[in-house]
């Protein structure tokens, strides 16, 4: 299996190529334009003709292809399940370039079967239009026997279908494919020719592995060199952190060269030639440091960058990164169970753009202001109901009087909220410096080891 991927539909997808949609077949003024065109497309685009040959190869399980998108709605309506994400619209791409139509179709079907028969509609087809032929499935979320949503979306989970049915009819399948890829970010880095960790990483151990024969030498080299290392047999993966950081690299991370394997046999081949001993580096090798997004939150500055970079240590930003509070320092672990309170309190900062003490007094005097004024408003609204008045214009006073009221309710929160800030951006202010001479303390402790090996 050479690619294959799965992503959800949730919202509109724009201009999607459509070079065979039928309004016939994908309208129906019933349904919400805005609500189910993501659906449409990604539905005439699976069906493409032109790369579908007519769409003889367009087979659909549990549906219809011709009326898919209707009847993917009509399952979707009838539990109530209208929102949130449409479909799932994967691929699945073959390596070989002599496989017949008719095979890929049959694979797909097949696959499609086993994974989301039981429970989903699916349209399958076969696109013909590159030279690597290619399926591709969309997948109603919202399931017609119990109207549960998909969860069978992570291609780990179902890659070893996949794999069983290629090696069934004979195609391809990496049975050990590597999982642990460089980021993109760091990919992109190291194609624009700057110096990132794991290239920094991959010359030091190249570096050592040269001037040693075997596990225990290069454990010496990497340690003269100043680099906290683990290559010990009782550990399933051989790590190294590089300078200037603090989370350790799996050797196998770094590619196919760096293996436990590989670089067992890279020094089994150096004991077959003469081996110049390990002298220390002269040479300073030039660190880079770029920015993190602490660096960013910290330069905003004033109450916003504190409360943003005290969420940021809470590990409630960055929002897609998962919450590690195992991790967390024992000063913070009391404010995760206020951690909705000061999310308001930073959202009041960053929609008031208040930095600083006197700009925070300043909004809290006008909102006591605000305040005095409807007080004003609500007792002359009080009075006028007390005098003599038909049904009609009494119920309009009332709902005057309740309205004003909800004005004040919040902006009596907000005045809370302004109080809330002044004494806890103090308290936070404490934390964030007692944590960062702690940290500072760890890292001297950690250098004073490092210069004794050195």
């Amino acid at each position: 299996m050479a690619v294959s991927k799965l992503w959800a539909v949730n919202s509109r997808l724009g201009q999607v190529i459509d070079y065979a949609a039928n309004p016939e077949k994908t309208a129906a003024d019933i349904y919400s334009e805005e609500q189910y065109q993501a659906l449409a497309d990604v539905l005439s685009y699976a069906k493409d003709e032109e790369k579908t040959e007519r769409e003889y190869f367009v087979e659909g399980i549990n549906c219809n292809p011709t009326t898919a998108r209707d009847q993917f709605v009509s399952v979707k309506q009838a539990y109530g399940k209208e929102d949130g994400i449409q479909a799932y619209h994967g691929y699945l791409s073959f390596k070989e370039q002599n496989i017949t139509p008719e095979l890929a179709q049959k694979i797909g079907m097949e696959f499609a079967n086993e994974v989301w028969g039981k429970r989903f509609q699916v349209v399958v087809t076969t696109h013909l239009n590159t030279k690597h032929l290619h399926c591709h499935y969309v997948i109603n979320s919202v399931s017609f026997k119990d109207g549960k949503r998909c969860q069978d979306t992570s291609w780990f989970k179902f890659r070893k279908v996949a794999d069983r049915i290629c090696e069934k009819y004979g195609l391809y399948y990496n049975p050990n494919p590597n999982r642990s890829k460089q980021s993109s970010y760091y990919y992109k880095q190291e194609q624009a020719g700057m110096p990132t960790r794991y290239s920094m990483v991959r010359e030091v151990i190249d570096e050592a592995i040269a001037h040693s024969t075997n596990i225990r030498s290069l454990d010496y080299a990497l340690t003269q060199m100043g680099y906290e290392h683990c290559l010990s047999e009782s550990r399933k993966y051989w790590t190294i952190v590089p300078k200037g950081y603090t989370k350790p690299i799996r050797l196998k991370n770094l590619g196919e060269d760096y293996t436990e394997e590989a670089i067992r046999r890279r020094l089994m081949e150096n004991q077959r030639v003469r081996i110049v001993p390990f002298a220390k580096q002269t040479v300073v090798i030039r660190q880079y440091r770029l920015p993190t997004r602490e660096n960013k939150i910290k330069k905003v500055g004033g109450l916003y960058g504190l409360y943003l970079h005290y969420c940021y240590r809470l590990g409630y930003l960055p929002k897609y990164k998962k919450q590690n509070t195992a991790r967390l320092h024992y000063l913070l672990k009391e404010d995760l169970l206020k951690l909705d309170k000061i999310t308001v309190e930073t959202r009041l900062l960053g929609r008031e753009n208040i930095s600083t003490d006197e700009q925070l007094f300043s909004y809290k005097e006008s909102l006591k202001g605000q305040i005095k004024t409807l007080n004003d408003d609500r007792t002359h609204l009080r009075k006028k109901a007390r005098t003599k008045m038909s049904d009609d214009e009494l119920s309009k006073v009332k709902e005057q009087i309740s309205t004003v009221s909800d004005k004040i309710r919040e902006l009596n929160k907000e005045v809370r909220l302004c109080d809330d800030i002044a004494e806890r951006s103090k308290v936070m202010e404490q934390n964030l410096e007692t944590i960062r001479a702690e940290e500072e303390k760890q890292q001297r402790k950690e250098q004073k080891r490092n210069d004794k090996f050195r």
